[in-house]
């Protein structure tokens, strides 16, 4: 059963209006880090198109021998007793099986098991949290989704049979009210095998409004907990934001994302602002100004994509359709390749600003290449190397200062990932006799203090993440650090005395 600490209680209020529905606001001041929420997810289930096992959750085939209906893979023997034993009641012909096993009918897992909460008096109670969240039953009505839902979930149940037989019967209404609850209010969480991932349901972290700018930070432990912390101090009476979106992406993409996954148009102030809080994220390059700063931008009233700086100069909506999904597709092919990454970022050099949103993904995925590159000794790199993924680094970290201000997960690794490769240029100069001693020591002081803030934010994540574990290794690190410099001081010292 899920569980939700007391901490929710005591800090936060559930408000309700028509703009934002229900929402969440602080009762007191909360400090950066403040931890306001450690929950257990309602239900765990697979991403749309996945079949996983009820008890592992790695994906499978396969179906419980006994209940016939839920997914079970061949290492795990049973799953939960309860829905077990009550689909085992159930009289269904081995056509209706048949049906309610088929291969493209998967969402029939995520409707039976979130209708099996409403069966067991013990779970009934998560059931009527879970229907008071958010639907968007209207707004979905006869769009794509409801029609997928209604071929592969509603039509295969009422001809498997399985809803006549619940204990309260259950019509197509209900059916894609439960899916779209879990469209708009599940969470991503980690899958057992690498890069994979699941949808967590959860009962009170769901009720956090959007921002593009949030002062909320989520994340989910290997237990599937979900922990929700301030990212900056929180006076006493604000609305809690948590961020629906990958804050990495440009303006236009996060809406349409908004628009067509939860149904609401985001007005916080990066989505108004057409230059992304002076980022660019979005920005063309302006052929046609001679001078720096001609960047055209979507302007939010228009619509029209503009230069800033004369707005006769502009670009129509459909080449801008075009050439990004154009560029898309290119970096897809060009992942892993850098020399392939390289070029292409140097051509659209010449079209996006530095700091647009694909632009970031070329050059995280070039430093990702790099690192791999320079933690293999065999490569024996030079110090060109290092420096380009220095620059890399700076680059990015630039833009998450602006746009994820306060702890952030993502500047924290960004800037570990800086601090490790200057000190291993460091430590390669003095090795190579470029650099001092004091050279050397001055260089792992600057790195101590960026090490030492990436830390500060990686230590609100739980230890049983990714993140958590790093910040682990970065404890050992700068203990390590730390010892070096104060020998590389007292080798200084005696030198001096000399």
């Amino acid at each position: 059963m899920a569980a939700v600490t007391d901490d929710f209680v005591k800090k936060c209020e559930i408000k309700q209006n028509d703009t934002l529905g229900r929402f969440v606001v602080a009762r007191c001041n909360l400090r950066a880090g403040e931890t306001l929420l450690l929950e257990n997810p309602i239900v765990v289930l697979p991403q749309m198109g996945d079949r996983r096992c009820s008890k592992c959750f790695r994906l499978t085939e396969s179906f419980c021998r006994k209940c016939r209906l839920l997914a079970l893979c061949e290492d795990c023997e049973d799953h939960d007793v309860r829905n077990c034993q009550r689909l085992s009641e159930m009289e269904l012909s081995e056509d209706q099986v048949a049906i309610l096993q088929g291969k493209e009918h998967t969402e029939v897992q995520a409707a039976l098991k979130c209708l099996l909460l409403r069966e067991h008096s013990e779970t009934q109670p998560l059931y009527e949290e879970m229907t008071q969240m958010e639907t968007q039953l209207a707004a979905r009505r006869g769009t794509g989704i409801w029609k997928t839902y209604q071929e592969h979930a509603f039509v295969p149940m009422e001809n498997g049979g399985v809803l006549k037989q619940l204990r309260v019967g259950a019509d197509e209404d209900l059916v894609q009210g439960l899916l779209g609850i879990l469209d708009i209010n599940a969470f991503e969480i980690r899958a057992p095998e690498p890069g994979g991932s699941m949808r967590g349901l959860y009962r009170r972290a769901g009720l956090f409004a959007h921002s593009c700018m949030p002062n909320l930070q989520t994340a989910i432990d290997d237990e599937r907990r979900i922990k929700v912390f301030s990212n900056r101090f929180i006076a006493a009476g604000e609305i809690l934001y948590k961020c629906y979106t990958n804050v990495l992406l440009g303006n236009e993409e996060r809406r349409q994302i908004l628009r067509e996954g939860k149904y609401f148009e985001c007005t916080c102030p990066r989505c108004q602002d057409p230059t992304e809080l002076g980022t660019h994220m979005s920005s063309f390059i302006c052929s046609q100004c001679s001078c720096s700063g001609g960047y055209i931008v979507r302007q939010r009233e228009t619509g029209i994509w503009q230069c800033l700086l004369n707005p006769e100069h502009s670009l129509k909506q459909e080449f801008v359709s075009n050439m990004l999904e154009r560029a898309k597709e290119e970096i897809f092919h060009a992942r892993d390749d850098i020399y392939r990454l390289e070029m292409l970022l140097a051509k659209l050099t010449r079209l996006l600003h530095g700091n647009h949103y694909l632009m970031l993904d070329i050059k995280q995925n070039i430093a990702s290449i790099l690192r791999q590159i320079l933690q293999n000794i065999t490569h024996r790199p030079n110090k060109k190397v290092y420096e380009r993924k220095i620059r890399l680094c700076q680059e990015i970290l630039l833009v998450l200062k602006v746009i994820a201000p306060g702890v952030s997960r993502l500047k924290a690794i960004a800037l570990y990932e800086l601090a490790n490769t200057q000190a291993e240029l460091a430590r390669k100069m003095f090795s190579e006799q470029e650099h001092s001693s004091r050279d050397l020591r001055v260089e792992l002081e600057q790195v101590e203090v960026m090490l030492r803030e990436s830390l500060r934010m990686l230590l609100f994540e739980p230890l049983a993440t990714p993140e958590g574990q790093l910040s682990r290794t970065m404890l050992r690190e700068l203990k390590e650090l730390q010892d070096d410099i104060k020998n590389l001081r007292e080798s200084n010292a005696d030198v001096v005395n000399q």
